[in-house]
């Protein structure tokens, strides 16, 4: 059977025409004869559209939704920090009738209202990315980034890279997700107690933008204590930090650890030490088969986490990372 796309939102790119004569040719099918889709649909909203990290959620989801029997309605911001658009994609999700939603919050305090609403409402709710605060249970259930495994591999990389000794800066740690606060936390501890000959010299806050990120690491190389290594929390950070860093032309004498599969192609050429990227891939499909568990009586398991990687010059081409990187949402 094929998969209809119902729904065309402003992050997918454009269809071929047979997929607008199918969809016409369904509609007035319809209309004469009074029938209509079966599969219940289900609303997926990252944070942002157009993306590594949250198009290879699409792909995940996407594919296995036809194994559930389940359509996709996907949508998202445009800027990650939307966090009012996205309350306002979900909002009109729920009143288009979708019988599930899959949501990966720009921040986890806004959101607890929205997903509460379509609890409220009877609707599953599987939240990728980050805890909300809210205890799982029926209807709710999280999809998570083992973000425990990837703060101690970001520790362990800098012990590598520094032999154990030097100074070390942090850019992007955010108060707004639980997920990015647990990564400076397990780095932090990791580093005290496998690397004490390491200290953190220099800390700064998540920033919504790339610009800002990247004139926070300019007034770092500019002004701050000298540091043998930058970690940077997201991926608007380690985009800002590798600017920086080209500009002052310092990207092969300070390593930069990043997260978030946003910008990989440096790591290539040493530009970028590595990157901990997640599989949305993954989560995307793992996502999917507990919305369809929690449809069709509710969830066995409410809690799955999945395992980053460290991606380097040696394993950027291996296919556990091309997996991650699969935007292909519309192949089966």
């Amino acid at each position: 059977m094929k998969h209809v796309i119902l729904v065309r939102s402003s992050c997918t790119p454009i269809r071929p025409a047979w997929v607008y004569l199918t969809f016409a040719f369904c509609v007035a099918a319809a209309a004469l004869t009074g029938c209509r889709r079966t599969e219940p649909t289900i609303a997926v909203i990252p944070r942002t559209c157009g993306t590594w990290l949250w198009e290879a959620e699409h792909t995940g989801a996407a594919r296995a939704a036809p194994g559930y029997g389940l359509s996709v309605y996907w949508n998202a911001p445009m800027r990650e920090d939307d966090v009012q658009g996205q309350i306002e994609i979900l909002a009109r999700a729920l009143n288009r009738g979708v019988q599930g939603v899959i949501v990966t919050p720009v921040e986890a305090l806004p959101l607890r209202t929205s997903v509460h609403n379509a609890l409220e409402q009877g609707i599953p709710v599987v939240v990728v990315g980050t805890d909300l605060g809210l205890a799982p249970g029926r209807n709710l259930a999280y999809v998570l980034n083992d973000e425990q495994s990837g703060g101690q591999m970001a520790a362990r990389r800098l012990g590598k890279l520094l032999k154990g000794h030097g100074s070390v800066a942090i850019l992007g740690i955010s108060k707004q997700l639980t997920s990015t606060a647990e990564r400076a936390r397990s780095l932090e501890t990791t580093l005290a107690g496998e690397f004490p000959g390491i200290q953190v010299v220099f800390r700064s806050l998540a920033l919504p933008t790339v610009s800002q990120e990247q004139q926070e690491a300019e007034k770092l190389l500019v002004e701050g204590a000298h540091v043998d290594a930058i970690v940077a929390l997201t991926e608007a950070s380690t985009r800002g930090a590798f600017y920086a860093l080209t500009e002052f032309n310092k990207t092969l004498t300070t390593p930069l650890v990043g997260f978030d599969q946003n910008i990989l192609a440096p790591i290539r050429v040493g530009e970028i030490d590595s990157v901990i990227i997640q599989n949305t891939y993954q989560m995307g499909r793992a996502a999917m088969k507990l919305m369809a568990e929690e449809i069709r009586g509710g969830a066995k398991e409410k809690y799955v986490i999945v395992q980053p990687q460290l991606v380097t010059r040696e394993n950027i081409d291996s296919d556990a990372v091309k997996e991650t990187l699969d935007l292909a949402w519309f192949k089966s």
